[in-house]
């Protein structure tokens, strides 16, 4: 998750180059649009698959300072209290910590509650899943009837080799849909929430199972 957190960064400050934007002001659009495309409530039932140290999630979470979130990861040395706790502390305190309930799966299972989730969200992590069979049939176990998964990744134009931050190659929009399709899923909304002008832009999904 750290790699991947450098590699947004590079993106964004690349990016700024583009468009005349700063990459305070980029991360602010696709903050914007993130918190649009999610249109969470009071009532939902959030999980957050591939938590990480935080990032993702607390920029989300500050918008809603009296819902609760479960945090889902592998890695309990990068997800824990207390790296969600510096981005909190660095967003102004918007949240809490107690607004957080961590759980810690494998690379095949979130280890989560058969259909207890109406919004479950994945950033960032579906081209890095090493059983993406087995862990997007888990996600679709843990996702309450009528609820819909939310996914966010960075796609190419062109396919590329793996990158380096993370060691994966980014898919395109073709194989990211294959992908969905193999593992029992399908998009019903999709958008481009940020284009840096060149081969790479990151699309948020709105995801449904299909059987």
């Amino acid at each position: 998750m750290a790699k991947r957190i450098l590699f947004l960064s590079l993106f964004f400050f690349c990016g700024s180059f583009c468009f005349g934007q700063s990459r305070k002001e980029l991360e602010a659009d696709q903050h914007r649009a993130v918190i649009r495309f999610l249109n969470l409530s009071l009532h939902d039932s959030i999980a957050d698959i591939g938590s990480g140290s935080g990032y993702n999630i607390v920029s989300i979470a500050k918008e809603y300072p009296t819902l609760r979130f479960t945090v889902e990861d592998i890695d309990s040395s990068e997800c824990n209290r207390k790296s969600f706790t510096r981005y909190i502390n660095g967003w102004g305190n918007k949240t809490n910590i107690g607004n957080f309930d961590f759980h810690y799966g494998t690379e095949t299972s979130t280890g989560l509650r058969s259909s207890a989730f109406n919004k479950v969200l994945i950033f960032d992590v579906v081209h890095e899943l090493t059983y993406p069979r087995e862990m997007l049939a888990d996600i679709k176990r843990i996702l309450a009837p009528g609820g819909s998964v939310f996914i966010k990744e960075i796609l190419v134009h062109k396919k590329m080799k793996r990158q380096k931050g993370c060691n994966y190659p980014f898919l395109t929009d073709a194989q990211f849909k294959t992908r969905l399709q193999e593992n029992g899923l399908v998009a019903r909304k999709e958008e481009i929430c940020y284009d840096n002008g060149r081969n790479r832009y990151i699309k948020l999904f709105e995801c449904v199972p299909v059987n």
